[in-house]
């Protein structure tokens, strides 16, 4: 079997056991207790180290200048940190745990990119869409069966947890049979050359400096709504699927109409009302208060969703930098880590503060309308744009590590697993 073949069948079983997985994290976190607060640290540490890890793994692989050490090992190890976070019984135990998933599913994120990059040439943005349509297809398929299994066995969450660790197993078992050729870097040597330059790249410097402002608030509402979806409206892992399920059928459909017309019109008015519809999902969070609301909530999510990861994708490969895009792309990945720590960490510790003078429905109440504010305020950050190359090359194999954050999920940000 080729390369091809090998890196399509493994971009399914990924889709299909780790991607649904991550979805019931947050979730999980709130049914074995964990406080707001922990709910803060359990999203702040595993979206930054999956941000930031991407810089350090990415560093060390071209040096090493293979790729399938990286993705063999690092399959294998996650395939036992899947295994054993369904038995971490306490909230500190499972920040521990998705905190190292996160580190290792960075390194499988650089390395999957890398080894793509350098063995796959002839087509490469068209296979990219397929294996992306394939990943999707994957996943919807996979949550259905899971609303089945979990109607059977619900707040279950060894199944879908065993099943991302089954995965892994798969997955380290495909990648040692690809073929790779020589490897080669695709980032520079001088890190701090680079940051010093970003002022140089007029486009890029604005849209960078936007979206770190708006990261603090729309990581702050993170750990608000697992606790919403938990606690609140007290829906099972089988509702939760059914949620996410709705989210990317959704996110899918759109995104193939979307991807028809965006390289032909000015991008930044579309980047501009995004971030403003997506400043909307926070109220929906706080007012919302029977299933079929949250449905078209989480398909409301989906769409607006899929604007953001065609638009804003095409629009981010544009603004970088040629001769080093991954150099810039993992410079604000970054960066978005370090932002994601404190805004998720200081929006737990909001709705804490908040906890201790109110109930808990009118403390998200409050806590939402500060999330909502600051995102909205900061969207017309967005409206200074500079539009580059309107050709819009959305479909290049840097997408894979540039993924905007989910609009609503049900259990907050989830890292995207490769």
């Amino acid at each position: 079997m080729d390369n091809k073949k090998l890196i399509a069948f493994r971009s399914l079983i990924i889709a299909a056991g780790a991607t649904v997985a991550a979805s019931f994290v947050g979730v999980y976190g709130v049914m074995i207790g964990a406080t707001a607060a922990e709910m803060g640290w359990l999203q702040s540490s595993s979206n930054s180290l999956s941000n930031l890890g991407q810089i350090l793994w990415g560093r060390i692989s071209d040096r090493v200048g293979k790729r399938k050490p990286f993705l063999v090992s690092g399959s294998v190890i996650l395939a036992v940190l899947w295994f054993l976070l369904p038995y971490s019984r306490t909230p500190v135990n499972l920040i521990v745990l998705y905190s190292l998933i996160s580190i290792f599913s960075a390194m499988i994120t650089v390395n999957w990119y890398s080894f793509i990059a350098d063995n796959i040439i002839s087509e490469r943005g068209r296979f990219l869409t397929l294996i992306n349509d394939i990943a999707s297809a994957g996943t919807i398929v996979s949550l259905i069966a899971m609303v089945f299994i979990l109607a059977k066995y619900p707040d279950d969450v060894v199944i879908p947890f065993s099943t991302a660790a089954a995965s892994y197993v798969i997955s380290a078992v495909t990648v040692f049979k690809f073929k790779e050729s020589r490897s080669k870097s695709v980032m520079t040597r001088n890190l701090y050359k680079t940051l010093k330059n970003l002022k140089n790249n007029n486009a890029f410097y604005k849209y960078f400096r936007a979206t770190n402002i708006q990261s603090f608030f729309w990581s702050m509402a993170w750990p608000m709504f697992p606790i919403t979806i938990v606690s609140i409206m007290h829906f099972s892992l089988e509702i939760v699927a059914v949620l996410t399920i709705s989210s990317t059928l959704t996110m899918l459909l759109t995104q193939y109409i979307i991807g028809k017309f965006i390289d032909k019109v000015n991008r930044v008015p579309i980047i501009f009302l995004n971030r403003i519809m997506l400043s909307g999902i926070p109220l929906m969070y706080a007012f919302f208060n029977i299933l079929p609301l949250f449905i078209l909530l989480e398909i409301y999510s989906g769409f607006i969703g899929s604007i953001q990861n065609t638009v804003t994708t095409s629009y981010t490969l544009d603004i970088v930098p040629q001769n080093n895009k991954a150099e810039y792309i993992s410079i604000l990945n970054g960066f978005n880590g370090m932002v994601y720590f404190f805004g998720a960490l200081t929006g737990g510790y909001v709705l804490t503060l908040f906890l201790s003078v109110e109930p808990l429905k009118i403390a998200l109440l409050l806590s939402y309308l500060i999330v909502f504010a600051g995102r909205f305020l900061s969207s017309f950050l967005f409206r200074g744009l500079i539009e580059e190359n309107s050709g819009g090359r959305n479909n290049s194999v840097l997408s894979i590590l540039f993924k905007p954050k989910g609009a609503g999920s049900p259990s907050g940000a989830v890292i995207h697993p490769r």
